[in-house]
């Protein structure tokens, strides 16, 4: 469970960086694309944190499970179907990297907690 809110403190984090970032440039593919697809990112996060308690303590998981699944990827795809019609080609890619700032903030806790392992096993000089 502390991993779990480490990971949603830590994409509230890199959604307001990339909102200030957004602001500072005047670029509206970074403060709407980027921000709106991060915070729909933590939200898809969110959902699978709430669908995975829901599958154990269920008598169906499966269902709970696929319901799930499709309930996130339809609001991924109406959120990246509106960017591509409305907005453009560029929205669309800012969007699709936006909902990819949670999986990158999950890698980086990874790549952070082996280096740390690596450093404790075979860098320990005493």
């Amino acid at each position: 469970m502390e991993e779990i809110k480490r990971v949603l403190k830590r994409g509230f984090v890199t959604s307001g960086i990339i909102l200030v970032y957004g602001v500072v440039t005047f670029n509206p593919l970074v403060y709407f694309g980027m921000f709106v697809g991060s915070l729909l990112s933590i939200l898809g996060f969110y959902l699978i944190c709430l669908d995975a308690k829901a599958s154990v303590m269920s008598n169906s998981p499966f269902k709970i499970g696929v319901t799930g699944y499709l309930k996130r990827y339809a609001i991924y795809g109406i959120f990246l179907g509106a960017t591509l019609k409305f907005l453009g080609l560029p929205m669309f890619v800012s969007s699709v990297i936006g909902l990819l700032s949670i999986r990158f903030n999950i890698l980086l806790m990874a790549l952070f907690d082996n280096i740390k392992k690596f450093k404790a096993k075979h860098l320990n000089f005493k």
